[in-house]
């Protein structure tokens, strides 16, 4: 009786738990994934650009590196940062795989160039997408090799401005 009743109440405390949020997950905090919620791609994107988006992301020979950090600046100030999700098309004939296992590689050399080169657009609000887009290119064929990368597209960025 006694192991009846421990099995009965084990089972009714861990099911209340799992339902209120509080099971599973490493931290515990019930914070959900902060990836997910920072690229969040529903509202303001056009349709031709989502449907865009939506092709690329079906290709089995793209891959998207991890929030790429731009400092944002103006005259030498820093007024913020700029986290920006990069989808690469590798070209026919490269190692999709072996190219995925070395984005951390990639994605440290182009916060090292959005370091080097500012990036913000004249007043340090935003990225200026045309130039991190031909300087993060311009990185990735430097590092995967001239003719590995048949196209990147820089998304929207998320943009936390600092007080001033």
């Amino acid at each position: 009786m006694r192991i009846f009743l421990a099995i009965l109440l084990s089972v009714w405390f861990s099911s209340a738990a799992l339902a209120s949020g509080g099971g599973g997950g490493a931290s515990g905090s019930g914070s959900g994934n902060r990836f997910v919620t920072l690229f969040n791609l529903s509202g303001d994107a056009e349709d031709e650009d989502s449907a865009e988006e939506e092709e690329m992301a079906a290709n089995p020979r793209v891959f998207t590196l991890p929030a790429v950090v731009a400092p944002l600046s103006v005259e030498g100030r820093l007024t913020g940062y700029a986290y920006v999700r990069v989808r690469v098309r590798a070209a026919d004939g490269q190692n999709v795989w072996d190219m995925q296992e070395r984005t951390h590689f990639a994605l440290d050399a182009m916060v090292r160039a959005a370091s080097r080169i500012p990036l913000s657009n004249a007043d340090g609000s935003g990225l200026d997408l045309e130039l991190a887009t031909r300087v993060w290119e311009s990185v990735l064929r430097d590092y995967y090799g001239a003719s590995a990368i048949a196209e990147i597209r820089v998304g929207t960025p998320d943009t936390l401005m600092l007080r001033r």
